[in-house]
């Protein structure tokens, strides 16, 4: 069986070894990014590299991207100097693998349908980690067809891949899922600053409060880097607070009240004020730091 080229727009902090993952399971792969050392690293291993996203399109039967933005999401494949959609031709698949607003996945699906193109919504979840070891879950909207089509491509990305309705749906449960990571993460800084307060020890309290009630996978991963003063990124504080301003948005058009994502929406945006968007999330530590008279 002749499996089909992969394009790979966007090498980042989850790109990369999402790519990697589709190079490794025997896809011929096509790659562009702004950044070169993991353009190197993919050349390396026996990708391709195409200079423009135009280039990728005219090369792949399927182009993924992972972009930070809305903005870059709309130049990449539509308005920027040599677009990939436009490039590719009928029945090839667009995959946008980031976090984008619901409206502008719909507005790139209508357009691809135009040129006889399926695109398909597919953000991610499980970080930097599941990236890495191919455990993320996938939620994807879009054309059903086109979806049974990619799913042996999502098969090598991620452990759980879920279809859930038409386009724009896999950015909705995405935003749905980074409601409960923002607030589970609030959750998880306030038992650890109560903990800390009272003395405890944080590994301790981490340990414990991982196998009863309170456990969940932001106790025990994230809780574990907090107690270790450990902040460096599995996901960023400023790609929260994008996907947090999306989703704010969103509930603002149908006036859902979502108080406790705009609660660290806020406490984030002190963070991003004080320099410090670029730590993982767990960093909200901080900002309750200084809100209790702690200091950073």
């Amino acid at each position: 069986m002749i499996l089909p080229t992969i394009g790979f727009i966007g090498l980042g902090i989850m790109g990369r070894p999402m790519a990697r993952h589709i190079l490794q399971a025997g896809y011929p792969l096509v790659v562009h990014s702004r950044s070169r050392p993991p353009i190197e690293a993919l050349l390396a291993l026996g990708a391709r590299e195409a200079p423009t996203p135009a280039q990728v399109g005219t090369q792949c039967q399927v182009v993924i991207t992972c972009l930070p933005d809305d903005e870059t999401v709309r130049r990449v494949w539509l308005t920027g100097d040599d677009p990939a959609l436009p490039a590719m031709t009928t029945d090839t698949i667009a995959i946008d693998m980031g976090t984008t607003s619901p409206s502008l996945t719909r507005e790139l699906a209508q357009y691809a349908q135009s040129l006889g193109v399926a695109f398909l919504d597919a953000p991610v979840t499980g970080g930097q980690w599941g990236a890495e070891s191919a455990t993320l879950t996938i939620m994807v909207g879009g054309d059903p067809n086109a979806y049974e089509r990619a799913l042996p491509l999502f098969q090598t990305m991620g452990k759980k891949v879920v279809y859930v309705g038409e386009s724009g749906k896999g950015q909705q449960m995405k935003l749905a899922n980074q409601i409960a990571v923002a607030v589970g993460m609030l959750a998880v800084a306030e038992s650890l600053l109560f903990a800390e307060q009272a003395g405890l020890d944080l590994n301790l309290t981490v340990e414990t409060l991982s196998t009863g009630a309170a456990g969940s996978w932001a106790m025990e991963n994230l809780g574990k880097r907090i107690a270790q003063g450990d902040f460096q990124p599995g996901f960023m504080v400023q790609l929260l607070q994008k996907d947090l301003h999306i989703l704010l948005n969103e509930a603002r058009q149908t006036a859902t009240p979502l108080l406790g994502s705009a609660l660290v929406h806020q406490l984030y945006t002190h963070l991003e004020r004080t320099g410090e968007g670029r730590l993982g999330t767990q960093a909200l530590i901080q900002a309750l730091r200084r809100l209790s008279g702690e200091g950073a």
